[in-house]
């Protein structure tokens, strides 16, 4: 079958830019095989398969759809990752119209899903988080979305549809919408009391640039470790680490930051599907934030090279057991805590009288420590009343 993947895909054509003087064994570029001029893959030894983008018409950043090739030329020429990953880029998927595009995706990414191989899209516009989204619930019917954004892209009763306005297709959506939804590095000022208020009906997860800011973006940490689905708005870091984007953005991530976060989420042993969308070559200068893309691609990938494989692909039993009596509440929560690299998780009620666990920080343990109840497992519950 997957030899037929050849017409859902353009060949890409980049040319590959160094990022620093020397070897030119040790850069990513040796890594990476284009599916175009392999004869046949044996999908059992892959790892991350590339799949290109190169549409924006949903979006208002039409620089986009030039991105896929550009932020590939940055990125090969990175140097390589700490312990090797195999991966295969596919190409840009084809399609005349967006609806062929879209289901040319979605079907792309739901075999990958089944072979064991993790997608990363470069975009084009972040309404293709749709195809992402139905790909991963159709995998894994109760999936968690994870998106970094400064705004939230859902325009309460309009009817239009475009990268401003494609969440509430996938959160209202039946047999699309995901088990939560996560928002990272939101600014409080672009969204509107109702969106928050719409976000909050639904128990979803709001940590706002001033969180993380003031609690350090070790913060977000947990919630990246949840996803399994990430999407990524580049207009999330502020306009003078990433340029190429037509509105002005004074506040925002750090480039430093993004890449830290897409660490994190590399490192995340349930993350299977990852976009990064809306890269305006047209409003970037000198290639600043494709090379900032380029970056946080090359990031995921290290994280994705040195994953712990925690739990879920590690037995909870394994890891050092804490139970919290809450007086005040007369509420028991157990905690596990992996010693090696300080993680934690928690046991909230799950259905059935059973429990589920949902990755936490240190700070969540602390607070239940001093008889409160933490946030995060607050929030939990509440979703399991709507």
């Amino acid at each position: 079958m997957t030899e037929d993947w050849i017409h859902y895909f353009n060949q890409p054509n980049y040319k590959v830019i160094n990022a620093f003087e020397g070897l030119d064994e040790d850069r990513l570029k040796n890594g990476i095989d284009s599916f175009h001029q392999l004869k046949t893959v044996d999908w059992d030894t892959v790892d991350i398969a590339l799949i290109g983008v190169n549409d924006a018409r949903n979006s208002v950043h039409k620089g986009s759809a030039e991105a896929p090739d550009l932020v590939r030329s940055y990125l090969a020429g990175l140097r390589s990752l700490s312990k090797p990953l195999t991966i295969v880029d596919l190409g840009n998927i084809r399609g005349n119209t967006i609806d062929d595009r879209y289901k040319a995706l979605e079907d792309i990414l739901l075999h990958l899903q089944t072979l064991k191989v993790i997608a990363i899209v470069l975009g084009g516009s972040q309404d293709y988080t749709l195809p992402m989204a139905k790909a991963v619930r159709q995998y894994q019917p109760k999936y968690n979305l994870a998106i970094l954004d400064s705004r939230i892209d859902w325009l309460l009763h309009a009817q239009d549809y475009s990268a401003t306005n494609y969440l509430g297709k996938i959160c209202e959506q039946e047999g699309v919408a995901p088990k939560d939804v996560s928002f990272v590095g939101v600014q409080k000022y672009l969204y509107s009391q109702k969106q928050e208020a719409e976000l909050n009906k639904h128990s979803y997860e709001i940590l706002r640039l001033g969180q993380i800011r003031q609690l350090g973006h070790r913060l977000a940490e947990p919630v990246l470790r949840d996803a399994d689905l990430l999407s990524v708005d580049m207009t999330v870091v502020r306009q003078c680490d990433q340029p190429a984007h037509i509105t002005p953005m004074p506040n925002g991530l750090s480039g430093e930051e993004l890449c830290q976060l897409m660490w994190y989420a590399g490192q995340s042993d349930r993350l299977n599907v990852i976009g990064i969308f809306e890269q305006d070559v047209h409003a970037d200068k000198g290639c600043q934030g494709i090379v900032l893309t380029a970056q946080a691609i090359w990031h995921i990938l290290e994280g994705i090279a040195l994953r712990y494989n925690d739990y879920p692909a590690k037995d909870l039993d394994l890891y050092r057991q804490f139970i919290v009596y809450l007086d005040d509440y007369e509420l028991e929560i157990k905690f596990y805590n992996n010693p090696d690299n300080d993680r934690w998780w928690v046991e909230i009620p799950g259905e059935g009288g059973g429990v589920d666990v949902i990755a936490c920080g240190r700070t969540d343990f602390e607070t239940a420590s001093a008889n409160e109840i933490p946030e995060k497992w607050f929030r939990y519950i509440q979703k399991k009343s709507l």
